[in-house]
């Protein structure tokens, strides 16, 4: 006997139920400490070899410059270390992504308002701290460089805002939902340096169903509508890394954080007129599909 033959028939369907969601929640559980054992060894034996190219490029060029060899040696063993330096950023990146699945939620009501107060904040701060401006895809003017130069920039930046008591509480994390908002507004303000003047959109409106639009809207370089669906896929980029620097896992981290949520996002553009990212979210009261996770 299973132990629920002396059970009346409600009591042993709840009972059932009850070892389903136990057994249920057993194999997520495994699930995410065998996905967060391969994340570990993914990190340690992929890390380990870039390690190791990173350190011996950097002796081999302090033996090739010591020996006044041909300049353009050390330009190529500069550029082996650059692509050290960014494979181990993409290996960094993947191992976050894969993480996301098993992260432990944590929604309820969050107010918006502050949170993208909070964000623009930030993605201004880090503009402003970016080394060089790269060139632009949209006027294809050389790049200025120096710090002084990109807080001035970021100084002529319109921004269209809504007010922080107009916005809605919605039903999300709030330390994701803030990562989200700051992704995508370094997108545009990274994608609009070439603007003439650079503008920044935020709208929010409500939507059916109980959910909130909040679009984020630049008038940057843009990209050809048909290769919008790219961007959300990993190591995905529409324009060189030479005009605008980022390893393509951005919005591929957007999406999965905003799934988790229990949202959706998508994104618009034409070439040099911009691009728009709508991204949609319960509203408080609504629970997502990790509202009782933990």
């Amino acid at each position: 006997m299973d132990g629920l033959g002396d059970l009346p028939g409600d009591e042993r369907g709840q009972q059932a139920q009850a070892d389903e969601v136990a057994r249920l929640r057993a194999e997520l559980d495994a699930a995410r400490q065998e996905q967060e054992a391969f994340l570990r060894a993914v990190s340690h034996d992929l890390r380990a070899p870039v390690r190791h190219i990173l350190a011996y490029g950097r002796l081999v060029r302090e033996t090739v410059a010591q020996s006044n060899a041909d300049p353009e040696a050390l330009q190529f063993l500069d550029t082996i270390a650059q692509a050290g330096q960014q494979l181990g950023s993409m290996i960094d990146g993947l191992i976050q992504l894969g993480r996301i699945g098993s992260a432990p939620a944590t929604p309820g009501p969050v107010a918006l308002g502050p949170v993208l107060q909070s964000a623009v904040a930030a993605a201004r701060t880090a503009a402003a701290a970016a080394p060089a401006l790269k060139k632009s895809a949209a006027t294809k003017e050389p790049a200025s460089s120096g710090e002084g130069v990109a807080s001035a920039w970021i100084d002529t930046v319109h921004w269209d805002l809504p007010a922080a008591e107009a916005c809605p509480v919605l039903w999300a994390d709030a330390g994701w939902l803030q990562e989200v908002l700051v992704a995508l507004l370094d997108n545009a303000l990274k994608f609009s340096r070439g603007a003439q003047p650079p503008r920044i959109a935020v709208q929010v409106r409500p939507a059916p169903g109980n959910r909130v639009d909040i679009t984020v809207q630049d008038n940057g370089a843009g990209f050809p509508a048909a290769q919008a669906g790219q961007l959300f896929q990993v190591f995905q980029r529409l324009h060189p890394a030479s005009q605008f620097e980022g390893l393509g896992l951005g919005l591929a981290r957007c999406r999965r954080l905003v799934a988790r949520m229990g949202g959706t996002i998508g994104i618009s553009a034409a070439p040099h007129q911009g691009c728009t990212v709508c991204l949609q979210l319960p509203a408080a009261g609504t629970a997502g599909p990790d509202a009782a996770a933990s």
